[in-house]
């Protein structure tokens, strides 16, 4: 396929990609054409929180072993991992200290995270599947401070 055939059928993807988000799981997803990404807002039908690897891993667990686990997407650089979540029961979502200094985000209301592609299977370490339930944020906070406080 020449070039240029590949990038239109590439952002056709993405395109489709965020109406999937929108129209199965109701998330705000827009498609970035400039940089060719997928931005998801944050506030309304759900937030998120960010966290390094090496935290979030058994963040997940902990609530993968309590049945609280949703979707998890993973940067490019597999750094940092977003957790979804409900949204959060306040209008401005605090990070206690002691997790900003581990440097855990609370993306505000209103905020963008970037998103994968819904079957870019490397980036979700949970993917999103339409009928299934967030975790609650404050249950995310939750097990990210029982994983400082106690680490594997």
């Amino acid at each position: 396929m020449p070039p240029q055939e590949a990038a239109d059928a590439r952002q056709r993807d993405l395109a489709g990609a965020a109406d999937w988000y929108r129209l199965k799981l109701g998330w705000p997803v827009t498609f970035d054409a400039v940089h060719r990404r997928l931005i998801l807002r944050t506030g309304e039908a759900l937030d998120a929180v960010v966290l390094p690897d090496w935290l979030a891993d058994t963040v997940v667990q902990h609530l993968e072993q309590n049945l609280q686990a949703g979707p998890v997407c993973i940067d490019t650089t597999t750094t940092w991992w977003t957790i979804l979540t409900e949204p959060s029961p306040r209008a401005h979502a605090d990070i206690a200290p002691k997790l900003r200094s581990r440097r855990v985000y609370a993306i505000p209301r209103g905020g963008q995270v970037i998103v994968a592609h819904p079957l870019d299977a490397p980036h979700w370490r949970r993917p999103p599947e339409p009928g299934s339930r967030l975790p609650p944020w404050t249950t995310v906070i939750t097990a990210t401070n029982r994983a400082i406080d106690r680490p594997c």
